[in-house]
């Protein structure tokens, strides 16, 4: 078995287990029902956490009924057993085993003629490598009081963009689930796996409209320079960026716009603003 791969080296990603107590207002029989063939992006801790309220029910995580989930992980081994592999999986909040069953019939036929072949040998078992990061698709069921990925489809991450765009778009949805922000999907726009449309109100990711940016761009530096000194401390460029997500040259713009307009100044630099 190959050695443990520390999941920091490949990202930030941390936590992602959400734990807050809020829960959203129930919802009626339609939604519910439109529910079922969701595909809701999860962490895994969301997963061992969820449980069924009624028999033979749906899966529910602090109101967040759990049919059809998708989630990122990286492969922490593998068991081949030729005609299927077992993968552990792990994403900073949990740890999960996957069965993955082979199309191969070069596996199918070892395995049925009970022929004996080397650990990692089979077709399957080679399309996955330990410390990689791999997509998980599947329905969520339970099999002797354990969570398991029926159907699982497990498809290899070429990009680690794939693995934050997973953990926000789980982040998401489970702040709509609690209520944080409003439901899309209530007006008509697509479901957790689409693209969405803009939604009135608190939304999780910034808005595109350029216009907006020297304004956004203005407030953020109002607020990091409150009560400060204009001599000794100023708002670096690259922290406009980092966090109000803009490209340098937009930032750029926007800062040079507002020392013209008489809002903000460089200070220790031109890389670095005060605002008045």
């Amino acid at each position: 078995m190959a050695s443990y791969q520390p999941y920091t080296e490949y990202s930030s990603v941390t936590g992602g287990g959400f734990d807050q107590g809020d829960s959203r207002p129930s919802s009626g029989d339609s939604a519910a029902g439109s529910r079922v063939s969701t595909l809701t992006p999860v962490t895994i801790k969301q997963i061992l956490n969820s449980s069924q309220t009624i028999q033979d029910g749906p899966f529910v995580f602090q109101q967040q009924e759990l049919h059809h989930v998708v989630f990122v992980g990286v492969v922490r081994n593998i068991a081949d057993h030729t005609s299927n592999i077992f993968v552990t999986l792990e994403d900073g909040t949990g740890q999960i085993e996957v069965r993955k069953w082979s199309d191969e019939t070069s596996d199918i036929a070892s395995s049925q003629g009970g022929e004996a072949t080397a650990p990692g040998s089979s077709q399957v078992a080679q399309q996955f490598r330990i410390g990689s990061y791999v997509k998980v698709y599947g329905a969520l069921k339970e099999f002797g009081g354990k969570k398991n990925i029926q159907y699982a489809v497990i498809k290899n991450i070429e990009s680690y963009n794939d693995i934050l765009a997973h953990h926000l778009d789980a982040i998401k949805w489970h702040s709509i689930a609690t209520g944080k922000i409003p439901d899309p999907s209530a007006n008509g726009e697509a479901t957790a796996t689409g693209n969405s449309a803009s939604t009135p109100g608190k939304s999780l990711f910034v808005s595109d409209t350029s216009a907006d940016n020297p304004q956004r761009v203005l407030a953020f530096c109002k607020e990091q320079c409150e009560g400060k000194d204009g001599s000794t401390f100023a708002v670096p460029l690259q922290l406009i960026c980092q966090t109000l997500n803009l490209d340098e040259n937009t930032a750029r713009q926007c800062c040079t716009q507002l020392t013209e307009q008489g809002f903000v100044y460089p200070t220790l630099d031109d890389d670095h603003f005060f605002a008045l």
